[in-house]
């Protein structure tokens, strides 16, 4: 599959910790994911969890080792899980922290990072929209478990949602160490390989 070798995204704006994509989306990734989330193509799921899986096992190798792996789903709207008739990214969330268990690495995946108000579909949003449309939407309500915390998502474009994210597990008192997603939008500064 081209575009599918795990990479590290880079000049993404901001204070995001490293950010690990299991591809770039464009070509076929890019229709694999919109064939999930838009045709309810679900087979494909556990093959998109693989992306997930690929892209925080580059961050690992780059970071050592050390404490498992808390991965946390960016949270989803109510209206869209009805809608695919599953949460996309928490589904992703626990194929991934699955295929890494199998691979020997101690993962697992926690959906207590939740939506406080529910932003507007970003699709159509530029960069700034994006920052502002996301402000204090996520919240962390109660403790987090222990592990090296790793914010994910199916794509990042800006960094604007997993920013948010990175912001409210902080809030909560655990800073994440990386984060992750199945697929980055194409961009300059972005690399081929896990370093």
């Amino acid at each position: 599959m081209a575009g599918t070798r795990p990479q590290r995204v880079l000049e993404l704006p901001g204070d995001l910790p490293a950010v690990f994509a299991g591809g770039i989306y464009s070509e076929e990734l890019r229709r694999l994911l919109l064939a999930a989330k838009e045709r309810n193509a679900l087979g494909l799921v556990p093959l998109l969890g693989d992306r997930l899986a690929a892209a925080v096992a580059a961050w690992v190798l780059a970071d050592g080792g050390g404490e498992p792996v808390l991965l946390v789903p960016v949270p989803t709207a109510s209206a869209q899980v009805v809608d695919r008739g599953l949460d996309l990214t928490c589904t992703l969330a626990r194929l991934a922290a699955r295929k890494l268990r199998q691979a020997g690495l101690p993962t697992r995946s926690w959906t207590g990072l939740r939506l406080r108000r529910r932003p507007l579909d970003q699709s159509e949003l530029g960069r700034e929209g994006r920052l502002v449309n996301v402000v204090d939407a996520f919240t962390v309500p109660g403790p987090m478990p222990p592990g090296r915390i790793v914010v994910v998502d199916d794509i990042v474009t800006t960094g604007a949602t997993l920013r948010e994210a990175v912001r409210a597990c902080t809030a909560a008192g655990r800073a994440p160490s990386a984060a992750a997603a199945v697929a980055a939008t194409p961009r300059t500064g972005t690399r081929r390989g896990a370093r």
